[in-house]
């Protein structure tokens, strides 16, 4: 059992509300998840972070702003090795509260990869990051009045497409590694480069995360500061040289 705390800390979702939008998404938990990717969870409202990781929860805090501005939820792996999870308040936080529980609840350690097509040219047999809502970001569907995530099946990372699979929970997708509009996947390539794909107006584009672990969680690349470092020593250098060319000058005209 996967046990999912829930914080929030912004004043428009609190007490009875908070309890129904949790209660809605634990419907989805077990009704239509569970069957689906056989594995059982359930949310519980929490009061503080700090005592919810006490007891054995993965918390996931509801906030004005996330550390991802960007984004507006993500979840990922704290210093203490405990999973958790951010989402920003918006008028969609019951749906993306439903998206990043979900994808706790299956990869809370972001440690399941799939094995299967790549999308671009000379791409075969990446490992795909198992997130199992982000192929149909952007679309959801109402429990008791809540809005929650779609999700895929397993069947999505089929490598051929059979009759009469659902490829998402609503069906909404009509063959394997299909993307809806403004959904996206992430994947390791064999060079151990990260890459994304973001279907968006129809077509896929494409990006390059390497220095990151998957879409899911941003961590400092290394590199990133040696580089920054060596940049410095080369600006300094240049002006060492502009600054020498100046003074060069200066005595010629005297």
């Amino acid at each position: 059992m996967i046990k999912i705390a829930v914080i929030s800390n912004v004043k428009e979702i609190q007490g009875d509300g908070l309890e129904k939008m949790v209660n809605a998404i634990n419907k989805q938990l077990s009704l239509h998840f569970a069957p689906v990717w056989a594995v059982e969870s359930q949310a519980v409202v929490f009061q503080d972070v700090k005592t919810a990781k006490s007891l054995g929860y993965y918390p996931v805090a509801i906030q004005y702003e996330i550390d991802e501005p960007t984004l507006g939820g993500y979840h990922a792996v704290g210093d203490d090795g405990i999973p958790y999870g951010l989402v920003k308040y918006s008028s969609r936080t019951s749906y993306v509260l439903s998206h990043e529980i979900m994808e706790i609840v299956h990869n809370p350690f972001l440690k399941k990869f799939r094995k299967t097509t790549g999308y671009k040219e000379n791409e075969d047999d990446p490992l795909f990051v198992e997130e199992v809502a982000d192929a149909t970001d952007g679309k959801g569907y109402l429990i008791d009045g809540f809005e929650v995530s779609n999700f895929i099946t397993p069947d999505w990372f089929n490598k051929t497409h059979q009759e009469g699979i659902k490829y998402d929970y609503l069906g909404l997708l009509s063959r394997p590694r299909e993307l809806y509009e403004g959904g996206y996947i992430s994947w390791m390539n064999v060079r151990g480069e990260y890459w994304q794909a973001v279907l968006t107006k129809g077509k896929l584009l494409y990006r390059k995360l390497t220095g990151q672990t998957v879409a899911s969680q941003t961590k400092d690349n290394p590199m990133v500061y040696v580089l920054g470092f060596l940049g410095l020593c080369a600006l300094y250098l240049v002006y060492r040289i502009i600054k020498n060319l100046n003074l060069f000058n200066l005595w010629q005209n005297k």
